[in-house]
């Protein structure tokens, strides 16, 4: 895998690269090891598959210089023998962000703590929360003002999210940010009590329609269907995407 990175990286993206070395095609590995700082036969064993100490660091040059996304670093570090990084900010593709604002429905990314990261114009128009500075999914969905606009509260929102946190918080690995997400939460009024019940962990099947207070949309709650998935290429996002059960309303 590091070969075909290797060779598919643009030349011009590389930071740094050395200079005066004479044109040349495409990235060699003799570039890699100047850029590293380490020789050319370290560097050709790490592409070998070689097992050999390579430390943290020097790993975290070649995610660096090759402009690996989220997953390849990911198998990188496994590979290596070292743990993933945690999560920190993450920048989406341009793709990936065109996909979400051209849906017709409430469209929003995420992070692994449920920070939201981009959000289409329909979902700031019908949950402008989502725009808002430092806004987190869950944060909000276990506040006062969430319970309005969530119908059915803790049946149909408040016990599957709370499933769904508790799994992400027991299998996701180290995250600061998470645990204080989850920490915050058990803090809000009735959830403790929930968190304590061992409730199921919940989920959203496409053909459970939940319902939502839009006002734009109905003067009476509207029964919505939540769909959320992982984009191959940036695991620790979630695309979420809620659509109206009735197929006639369109969200304006």
């Amino acid at each position: 895998m590091l070969r075909a990175w290797r060779a598919a990286r643009p030349l011009e993206a590389v930071p740094t690269l050395v200079p005066g070395r004479g044109r040349r095609a495409r990235l060699t590995q003799l570039d890699m090891a100047l850029l590293l700082g380490v020789t050319e036969r370290w560097y050709r064993a790490l592409e070998s598959g070689e097992d050999r100490p390579y430390s943290r660091e020097f790993i975290a040059g070649v995610v660096r210089i090759l402009g690996l996304g989220p997953a390849q670093a990911a198998a990188l570090y496994r590979g290596t023998g070292h743990t993933e990084p945690q999560a920190g900010h993450v920048d989406p593709a341009p793709e990936l962000l065109e996909l979400v604002r051209r849906q017709r429905c409430i469209s929003f990314l995420c992070d692994e703590a449920w920070d939201v990261i981009h959000a289409n114009d329909i979902a700031a128009r019908h949950c402008p929360w989502l725009v808002r500075p430092q806004a987190n999914v869950m944060l909000w969905a276990f506040s006062e003002d969430a319970r309005y606009q969530l119908r059915a509260w803790q049946s149909s929102w408040a016990e599957p999210l709370l499933g769904q946190l508790r799994l992400s918080w027991q299998h996701g690995g180290e995250n600061t940010r998470l645990d204080e997400v989850v920490h915050a939460i058990r803090r809000a009024p009735e959830v403790e009590r929930l968190w304590q019940s061992h409730a199921p962990a919940g989920r959203f099947p496409l053909g459970s329609a939940r319902p939502m207070y839009l006002p734009t949309v109905s003067p009476r709650p509207t029964e919505v269907r939540v769909a959320a998935c992982v984009p191959c290429d940036a695991p620790t996002l979630r695309w979420i995407m809620l659509t109206p059960a009735d197929s006639a309303i369109i969200f304006p």
